[in-house]
């Protein structure tokens, strides 16, 4: 005897933490969020954004002029600015293609998501604590290890942290609200 109804694959840990990450960055994105929430997401977007906008083009210019190459300070300023237009034409392309991924399913559009979730991590656990560890004094090149540069580094990557794990469990509060809600409203509907 054959059947229509298959059951459902099962699911290993790895789907398993891929759909959550899934979920979690879509609610991160387009969920609706209380004024902690907005300011948990918008702080690191905007670091991210001056990240990319000056920093790298900084770096660029200083090391085609003083560290790496020799070249004219015209030359590091025409590369600084084209590595800048370019990180400014990648921050839209980002921005549109995040925007395009809301409500929708399949490999590609996941993936999307998955590269925010990366971007979001990276920023909270590298290029934040790395910025405080330059406004500590500290710096790569010239080597430069000062002890405030270093725990203020420290600091903003435990603060990262802990901002991580309370959208966390923000996120988990809220999509159990709203499975209860779903649920008493289809054992309302059910009950007519």
């Amino acid at each position: 005897m054959t059947t229509a109804y298959l059951p459902p694959p099962r699911r290993g840990p790895l789907i398993s933490a891929l759909r959550s990450v899934d979920d979690f960055t879509s609610w991160l994105l387009y969920g609706y969020e209380t004024w902690l929430v907005a300011v948990l997401k918008a702080v690191p977007l905007f670091l991210f954004m001056y990240f990319l906008i000056f920093y790298i083009p900084n770096y660029v210019y200083y090391g085609m002029t003083l560290y790496v190459l020799d070249f004219s300070k015209d030359v590091g300023f025409l590369v600084a600015n084209l590595v800048g237009g370019g990180n400014f034409t990648a921050l839209i392309v980002m921005a549109l293609w995040a925007q395009a991924a809301r409500g929708r399913h399949g490999f590609f559009w996941s993936l999307i998501r998955y590269l925010v979730f990366a971007q979001y991590l990276l920023t909270i656990f590298v290029l934040i604590p790395f910025m405080t560890f330059n406004l500590g004094g500290g710096s790569f090149v010239p080597p430069a290890f000062p002890f405030q540069a270093l725990v203020l580094g420290a600091v903003a990557a435990g603060l990262g942290a802990m901002s991580a794990v309370y959208l966390w469990f923000e996120f988990r509060r809220v999509t159990r609200r709203e499975a209860v809600a779903a649920s008493d409203a289809a054992l309302l509907a059910a009950g007519r």
